[in-house]
């Protein structure tokens, strides 16, 4: 298998016997640009093609070693380099999962968004006879034994059927020859009686290991393949024993039992699997396109899974906005100010290595992205629509809630995990916008923070659909992007809890409206009494002590 990059620059003359043109966009000077991700493979080529998504590149470099140009020339020399280095660190094992995961991935973004025209795919070939001497991926040998289950269900109910029914049907001719009667009135009475068959059946055996194989299939990848209550399945551990050697070892001593073209065929497509698990390659070949363009539209969905609860939607004004604009991620969450309110917490998944920095475009347009979200709010608040616990804007203080803003990164670590979601602040996180320095309250004043996630992590959530598993991890992400926003406020703003000791609050707040103007706010909980923020490096006004009120810390929660 060839390993080809998303946006990398290849010679398009080594690119043609391998990719089909449609695939790759020319630039001139002979080179071209790949904007698919995903895996191909055209019979005439003498390898598949497994296209990475760009944020496998360190510093624009595979593995930080070579350039994508380098590695494929590495590749197509066919060294004992070009091999060393797809076994380095375990990466050849992580290739072929990979590619499992990559492919039901495109297809749930396909199901989730059915118009979707990012997608080109094509129906994965079955494997009927061992020919050719072409390299297989585990993705192919995987769909042909889902396309098996499918297009087979009726084999498995015949089978079980008819080896039942022989097994209680007596052998008279066995039985006379094998076995003394007892005589009753001159009559012979046998007590023990032979069965037709009494030992496991061969192909009963077969669909053993034919179930055992997707029961572990489905734990490993997701996959949701129905398994027969006719057949036991193997104990882990003694499957696990196939995976090692003892499967094509096994299927070699009974390859002689089966005849029939359906029950040679799943021997074939099990025999393929084990020598894969056992070798990391077999020798048959397979037809295979699926790809998907603009990948980072297809990783802004991975994140909305993990971060939104489909089954608590909201406006459709929210995410797509009256100037074009289509926000990534948006979910009602506890307010920074008052954990009693709630605010909606804005987000963009950005498809950036882990040294890109932010750009000043998508800083800008997240902040619009912001503005945009609370203008809406204002709107209802204005029209008397906007659902309680929301609180956008106070119509005491006229001060304004601070909307949470953050955005989340694509990254991919050296030790290749899905497991951990490694979710961890970017070096150029909280980013801030402000009209007024000293005015957290004031409408313009928003604070951005930026995050880098497990890449593999978001792909196997994704494929996965583990509902505990997201669930968890949704709570602890929101409660830490909110925690760590509340950090960063502490760290800039002393807050204070003023309240009039010798007038009523609404004349408290008109009479010095113009000295706490931006820096005043009243969360819904506070009846008597208004929340100011002050900032750290500035010493305190000496206004605040000429107001006739009782002033005490406030620590934000």
């Amino acid at each position: 298998m060839l390993l080809l990059f998303e946006s990398a620059k290849y010679e398009i003359e080594s690119l043609q016997p391998f990719l089909g043109e449609r695939y790759y966009r020319p630039l001139g000077a002979g080179l071209g640009q790949i904007d698919y991700v995903g895996y191909y493979y055209h019979a005439p080529a003498a390898h598949s093609v497994l296209i990475l998504p760009k944020v496998f590149l360190k510093e624009g470099k595979v593995w930080g070693i070579y350039t994508p140009q380098e590695f494929f020339a590495l590749q197509l020399s066919d060294t004992e380099q070009a091999r060393k280095e797809f076994q380095r660190n375990g990466k050849a094992d992580f290739l072929f999962r990979f590619s499992v995961w990559l492919y039901q991935a495109i297809k749930i973004f396909k199901r989730r968004h059915p118009d979707s025209l990012l997608t080109d795919s094509a129906d994965l070939q079955q494997i009927i006879e061992p020919e050719g001497q072409k390299q297989l991926s585990e993705l192919e040998v995987i769909n042909s034994l889902l396309h098996f289950q499918r297009d087979n269900p009726a084999l498995f109910t015949f089978v079980k059927r008819y080896n039942t029914s022989q097994r209680h049907q007596v052998s008279w001719h066995r039985t006379v020859q094998k076995q003394t009667p007892v005589l009753q009135n001159g009559v012979p009475v046998y007590i023990e009686t032979v069965n037709k068959r009494k030992a496991i059946n061969a192909d009963e055996e077969l669909f053993v290991l034919f179930f055992s194989l997707l029961q572990h299939l489905n734990e490993a990848y997701g996959l949701k393949a129905e398994l027969s209550p006719l057949y036991e399945r193997l104990p882990k551990r003694e499957f696990q024993k196939l995976l090692e050697g003892q499967g094509t070892r096994r299927l070699k001593q009974i390859r002689g039992n089966y005849y029939t073209d359906k029950l040679r065929q799943l021997w074939q497509l099990l025999y393929a699997y084990f020598d894969r698990a056992e070798h990391a390659k077999t020798h048959q070949g397979m037809r295979e396109v699926v790809l998907v363009r603009d990948f980072n539209i297809v990783f802004e969905d991975m994140v909305d899974a993990l971060l939104t609860d489909a089954a608590q939607p909201l406006p459709k004004a929210l995410k797509e906005h009256k100037d074009g604009k289509i926000l990534d991620h948006i979910y009602e969450y506890s307010s920074l100010l008052s954990p009693e309110d709630s605010i909606y917490h804005i987000g963009d998944s950005k498809y950036y290595s882990d040294t890109s920095a932010l750009s000043k475009e998508s800083i800008y347009k997240q902040f619009t992205y912001a503005r945009n979200v609370i203008q809406l709010n204002i709107d209802l608040l204005n029209e008397g629509k906007l659902a309680q616990p929301l609180h956008y804007r106070d119509p005491l203080t006229e001060g304004y809630n601070v909307t949470p803003n953050f955005f989340i990164s694509a990254l991919v670590n050296d030790s290749l995990d899905f497991s951990k979601a490694n979710l961890r602040p970017r070096p150029d996180s909280l980013q801030t916008n402000t009209h007024f320095a000293d005015r957290l309250f004031d409408r313009d004043t928003l604070v951005l923070q930026a995050y880098n996630i497990n890449f593999l992590y978001v792909l196997a959530s994704y494929v996965t659909q583990n509902r505990q598993e997201t669930v968890r991890f949704r709570q602890s992400t929101k409660q830490q992007f909110r925690q760590r926003l509340l950090d960063h406020l502490k760290s800039r703003y002393v807050f204070l809890k003023l309240t009039p000791t010798n007038q009523s609050l609404e004349d408290f707040v008109t009479q010095h409206f113009r000295l706490l103007n931006g820096r005043m706010y009243r969360p819904a909980s506070f009846t008597d009494a208004i929340l100011v923020a002050l900032p750290k490096e500035q010493t305190r006004p000496k206004w605040l002590e000429t107001m006739e009120a009782e002033v005490k810390d406030w620590e934000l929660q």
